[in-house]
């Protein structure tokens, strides 16, 4: 049996730590004045970064939008609180998931930045994040510049000559519109000054919209001899001042009657066939030229409703060449089928 002889008191007062571990292995008792050291720990905080601190929208047509993408992450080793995101300027917005919300560490979240212009001119503003990380998030720089919209109509040719053509006879060209603006347009009016002049396939109250283009035919009918021109005009309230298309052409006539009469349709008769568009069409117009590739004229006026058609104005002993355009809805017409060659007997 182990017996401890005495043990002196000490003039501070409780044990040591070397005694008090030696009275609770002799005792079996606890030391009412020891409390141990607590042992440190390392503490858990958020971090935040973005993924670009400036963004630049470059041009932007007013009235339109461009957007780009934004991400905030958590960088930290605990919960980061987005608190709250404000824009400096309604010109840009930013759109995701609402605040206030919560991102795991590692974790990130995606945003929208959107620049609308509403007026024309350089546009800045400034993307602000409040967070509960120790470091606050950088102010993000937002630029872009509005431009102004506009529509901007094309005509082509601007200039048509019909040449010499025979009085109360009639020739026909086809005009080609474009929109090459920013906005729609639709024309107000169609107007033409001249006598003996005129227009089809087009109406008032038409709209193209950007790069939309549409052909229509403008025609010359001489009712008296000697030359005319006339102007027409297209008016849209989308335009600063109408856009114009000069025309001119001769009526003339002959007191010599043509050599040999015009054959008759049941001299030579040209039957031409095509497939069916696989477009949703209203008809077909047929066209015809006496040289290859070159300046074809509408054998009808308005569209056929139908897949075949006879050309019986043809004459002996000349060869025609043929095409023919698909017609929709809105009376724009498709371009050139492929060329066919007609060779009519002289006899």
């Amino acid at each position: 049996m182990l017996v401890f002889r005495s043990i002196s008191s000490s003039p501070h007062r409780g044990f040591s730590f070397a005694a008090c571990l030696l009275a609770v292995s002799l005792f079996g008792a606890g030391c009412a004045n020891y409390t141990p050291k607590p042992v440190a720990s390392q503490q858990q905080v958020p971090g935040i970064s973005v993924s670009a601190v400036t963004f630049n929208f470059q041009n932007v047509v007013v009235g339109q939008n461009a957007t780009q993408t934004f991400q905030i992450s958590n960088t930290g080793s605990a919960p980061l609180q987005i608190s709250a995101m404000s824009v400096s300027n309604a010109q840009f917005s930013i759109t995701g998931p609402a605040v206030p919300v919560s991102v795991a560490p590692a974790a990130s979240l995606s945003y929208t930045l959107t620049f609308a212009p509403t007026t024309a001119g350089t546009v800045s503003a400034a993307l602000n994040i409040s967070s509960n990380a120790p470091t606050k998030a950088p102010s993000i720089s937002l630029s872009g510049i509005g431009e102004r919209a506009f529509a901007n109509l094309v005509v082509t040719p601007t200039v048509v000559n019909f040449g010499n053509l025979a009085v109360k006879s009639i020739s026909l060209q086809n005009i080609t519109l474009q929109n090459t603006g920013d906005i729609s347009l639709s024309l107000q009016g169609v107007t033409v000054s001249g006598a003996g002049f005129g227009y089809s396939d087009l109406s008032p109250g038409f709209s193209l919209a950007p790069n939309q283009k549409v052909t229509f035919q403008v025609w010359f009918a001489p009712k008296v001899a000697g030359p005319a021109s006339a102007v027409l005009s297209l008016v849209s309230p989308n335009l600063t001042s109408p856009e114009t298309l000069n025309m001119s052409g001769d009526g003339v006539t002959s007191t010599t009657p043509p050599p040999t009469p015009p054959p008759t349709p049941s001299q030579h008769t040209v039957a031409l066939t095509w497939d069916a568009s696989t477009s949703q069409v209203i008809g077909y117009r047929v066209y015809r030229s006496e040289t290859s590739g070159g300046s074809f004229n509408p054998l009808v006026g308005t569209a056929l409703n139908a897949l075949s058609y006879s050309d019986s104005t043809v004459s002996s002993g000349t060869t025609y060449y043929y095409v023919v355009t698909a017609v929709d809805s809105a009376g724009i017409e498709s371009v050139y089928s492929n060329q066919v060659v007609a060779v009519v007997p002289s006899t």
